[in-house]
């Protein structure tokens, strides 16, 4: 076993990470730190506000940002309808999945990433606020796509149709990790 010093690679502080963090900020210069196998690698991370945005956000929540589509291969319902012109305006075009990554519980997660694909909210893009204090992000890639899944499943779901069985694919590209100010996305 090799143990490896983390340190910040934009200035050298120390990092202390926990076990399950996998993107922190830097606590002296506040950059973005992958936590890799390797050591400490810079992350790129898009900082984004809603349009109307005033305020000074003092925290910003990460979120892995994914663009893509969900396919429905088959759909049945209890009464043996499916709700086709439905799914054609959910899913039919691609769309922007966003998926909280930071410590929420399951069903928390699920409800914001629900929330925000239907809604298909819209952020502009910023430069790094100067003292930004970005959120431990503790979801991995990996693990978010697995979460886009689960928020599939519960917007079917939560249809009025009694869905009985669903199986579907996901086509989306590799995730870029967003902070968002805190409590935008309620």
């Amino acid at each position: 076993m090799k143990l490896v010093l983390l340190r910040c690679p934009n200035c050298t502080e120390p990092l202390k990470p926990e076990n399950d963090d996998v993107v922190l900020a830097c606590t002296n210069c506040h950059t973005p730190v992958a936590i890799a196998v390797n050591g400490a690698v810079k992350m790129a991370v898009q900082f984004a506000v809603p349009a109307s945005y005033k305020a000074e956000p003092r925290r910003w929540m990460p979120f892995w940002v994914f663009e893509g589509r969900v396919i429905i291969n088959r759909r049945e319902t209890q009464g043996g309808r499916s709700r086709t012109k439905d799914m054609a305006a959910q899913w039919g075009a691609p769309r922007r999945f966003f998926v909280p990554a930071w410590d929420l519980d399951p069903h928390t997660a699920q409800d914001v990433g629900s929330r925000m694909v239907q809604q298909q909210p819209s952020f502009e893009k910023i430069d790094r606020p100067q003292e930004a204090h970005l959120q431990t992000a503790l979801v991995t890639p990996k693990d978010a796509k697995k979460l886009i899944e689960f928020i599939v499943l519960a917007i079917e779901a939560r249809r009025k149709d009694w869905l009985r069985d669903l199986q579907f694919e996901l086509d989306m590209g590799a995730p870029n990790l967003w902070a968002l100010p805190e409590g935008t996305y309620r």
